[in-house]
């Protein structure tokens, strides 16, 4: 990339970058995690709403033998914020690791001369390619969300549920969008 200087302002020859690189820009992180938060954790609020998973325990001053014991943490908006928060700093740093994955396959010398941003369906392999990153991503988000949903009190069937809505979701489907159409 060639840059020059004017007026005491840089200014890039290729300004406009894919839509992907922006998140490695250090001071861009907080300009993307807010979205990402925002997002998991409307998800996340209606899965679990959805599920009927929001509860009120009872706290018992005396517990007699044979009485209902509570051993269920507590889902409250606190939770789901607290759990949004950490799915979005995960899910920023995948769509960190699919950009980067892109990276790579543009820098490496077979795929270079067929990955293109500029037009992403202009080949088979440079198609591929960006459909596999973003598979990948995804498979990455449910993997984490399967995971991190027994903390919110689900079932086996129910965190499978909450990977995939938000595997399917919240994958970077930005990946494919072509630079030429930001022209």
């Amino acid at each position: 990339m060639t840059t020059f200087h004017r007026k005491n302002q840089q200014v890039l020859y290729n300004l406009i970058f894919p839509l992907w690189v922006y998140p490695f820009i250090i001071e861009y992180i907080p300009l993307f995690l807010a979205p990402y938060f925002a997002v998991y954790a409307i998800i996340v609020w209606l899965y679990l709403k959805k599920h009927k998973k929001f509860n009120n325990l009872k706290i018992y001053c005396f517990r007699a033998f044979g009485s209902e014991k509570t051993t269920q943490r507590e889902i409250n908006r606190g939770v789901v914020f607290g759990y949004a928060f950490k799915a979005a700093v995960f899910a920023y740093f995948a769509n960190v690791l699919g950009g980067m994955a892109l990276i790579w396959f543009l820098k490496t010398p077979p795929f270079s001369k067929y990955i293109d941003t500029d037009f992403i369906w202009s080949n088979f392999i440079s198609g591929l390619v960006h459909v596999l990153v973003v598979l990948l991503v995804g498979l990455l988000i449910y993997l984490y969300h399967r995971r991190a949903g027994r903390s919110l009190n689900l079932t086996a069937a129910e965190t499978h549920g909450l990977g995939l809505v938000m595997g399917i979701l919240t994958a970077p489907w930005f990946f494919f969008l072509p630079i030429a159409w930001l022209r």
